[in-house]
Parts: C-alpha cells; sequence; structure tokens
C-alpha cells in the first residue's frame, strides 16, 4: 500500500524563498505559488506511481526536468540537486539500475513523447539465461555479484538519454529512446555478445561461470502505441528467443540474432 504523501506546508516566508532553497531556483512570488500547486500534484501522482513518497526536493527537481522543462533553464539548479532526482528513490538497491515503478512512470513519458514527435522507441527486455541453475549451485551471493555485474554491463552500452531497469529477479528491460528497431537490435546484439565474453573472462567471486542473456524488442509507434501492448510484444519476442535455444535476440518481426545454434 502507497505511503502517505505529507502535505507540502505553506513556505514559512514565500514561495519563491522556498522554491531558490530546494533548487536555486529564482522566480517571482505570483509564478512561484502557481508553481508550488503543479508541484504538490505531481508529488502526489509519483506517489501514485512509484507507490512511496519522494519528497519536496525530488518532486520539484523531477517536475521541472520531466514534466515542464520549459519552465526552468536547467543550468540555474546545481549538479548535486541534479543527481538528486534520487536515484535511491527510484532505483534498484542491488544493480543501481532504475527499479520497476520508475520504469512504468519513464515509459509511459517516452510514448507519449512518441506520439507528439513521431520519433521512435524501442523497449529491450532482457533475461539471463539459466540463473536460477546458478543461484541453486553457488548461492545467492554469487547470484547477487552476477546481477550486479551484469548491471554494469548495461550502463557501459547505453546513452544517456536511455532508461535501465531492473524488473526483479534476473529480468531486466531498457527504454531506447529516440531508437528504430535496427539500431535497438544492433545496441542488443552488441550487449548480449559483450555478456558472453565478459563472464567467460571474468570469475565471480572465484568462479568462471557460463553466463548468457536472451532479449526481446518491440519498438512503437510501428508494433504498438500503447504501454501494456509494447510490453506485450517484447515479452512474446523474449519468449521466443528461450525458446529457440537463448542467448540471442529476437524482434517483433521475427528477426532473430542468434549467439548460438537454436537447439535442433
Amino acid at each position: 500500500m502507497p505511503t502517505p504523501v505529507r502535505q507540502m506546508t505553506t513556505p514559512p516566508h514565500s514561495y519563491a524563498a522556498r522554491l531558490e532553497q530546494l533548487a536555486h531556483l529564482h522566480v517571482p512570488e505570483a509564478e512561484a505559488e502557481r508553481l508550488w500547486r503543479d508541484l504538490s500534484r505531481h508529488r502526489r501522482e509519483l506517489l501514485r506511481r512509484l507507490g512511496r513518497d519522494v519528497g519536496e526536493r525530488v518532486a520539484l527537481l523531477d517536475f521541472l526536468l520531466n514534466v515542464h522543462p520549459q519552465r526552468v533553464d536547467a543550468t540555474i539548479i546545481e549538479t548535486t540537486a541534479l543527481d538528486a532526482i534520487e536515484r535511491r528513490a527510484i532505483s534498484d538497491a542491488l544493480t543501481g539500475l532504475y527499479d520497476r515503478g520508475y520504469f512504468e512512470h519513464a515509459l509511459k513519458r517516452e510514448l507519449e513523447r512518441c506520439h507528439r514527435h513521431g520519433n521512435p522507441v524501442s523497449l529491450l527486455l532482457l533475461d539471463l539465461d539459466g540463473f536460477k541453475e546458478i543461484n541453486d549451485e553457488f548461492g545467492h551471493r554469487v547470484g547477487d555479484k552476477v546481477l550486479q555485474a551484469f548491471g554494469e554491463l548495461i550502463l557501459k552500452h547505453l546513452r544517456g538519454a536511455d532508461v535501465p531497469c531492473r524488473l526483479g529477479g534476473d529480468e531486466f528491460t531498457i527504454i531506447l529512446s529516440d531508437t528504430a528497431q535496427a539500431e535497438a537490435c544492433t545496441v542488443a546484439e552488441r550487449f548480449r555478445a559483450d555478456v558472453e565474453s565478459w563472464f567467460e573472462t571474468h570469475p565471480v567471486c572465484g568462479q568462471f561461470l557460463e553466463v548468457t542473456v536472451s532479449g526481446g524488442i518491440a519498438t512503437a509507434p510501428w508494433d504498438a502505441s500503447g504501454q501494456d501492448q509494447l510490453y506485450a510484444l517484447a515479452d512474446r519476442a523474449l519468449y521466443e528467443a528461450k525458446r529457440l535455444g537463448s542467448n540471442r535476440i529476437v524482434t517483433t518481426s521475427g528477426t532473430a540474432h542468434p549467439g548460438t545454434p537454436a537447439a535442433a
């Protein structure tokens, strides 16, 4: 059940002073009061999406950067404040990637951009092959180290605009902004190959492990325009990658990019 959001109290001196304190934002008092009301609504919306209250500062920065960036020149917000779209509030504790709650928020935002501007967005779902067997044989400590290394490899292959998330267990996803399916395939295949080669040459807790990844890709607006449908199509492509023998990337068009031959 979502944690109740504390009411945003009226600033003790002025709305403008409070905004300056929170984000080094300088606006007239009348505009500051309107912004504060918008911020209160946005904070409640983040509570609904993420299941927890992120606080005034995080809500304000997320609102300015992702909802109404035209309201403010981001250069007036200090670097430490930008970092405080507090990854801790919206991140997976083990890998440092975004969590499922933020994934749903970010995918909705990217699809809205896609509909407004016509820029494609590709959704890549990833699943580690045989991860349960690794956990069963070597224990959860080794399994956690595998997940951490996998998260670091994801970050190595992404641009700043892409959104990497851990959905839970050994399931991950990447929202590839402004990326058509062919380009998404290239990124995914390069990543798949890197995962296979990295674990072949880097022991985890003293053990060389056979770790590979399968992936499925769906792309808006061509495959689907809605969030649930896009996810379902990417998930179907991922299932097909597993069925074909794992360690491969499959797209909604049925194109497979295998790392190993499918089992006969």
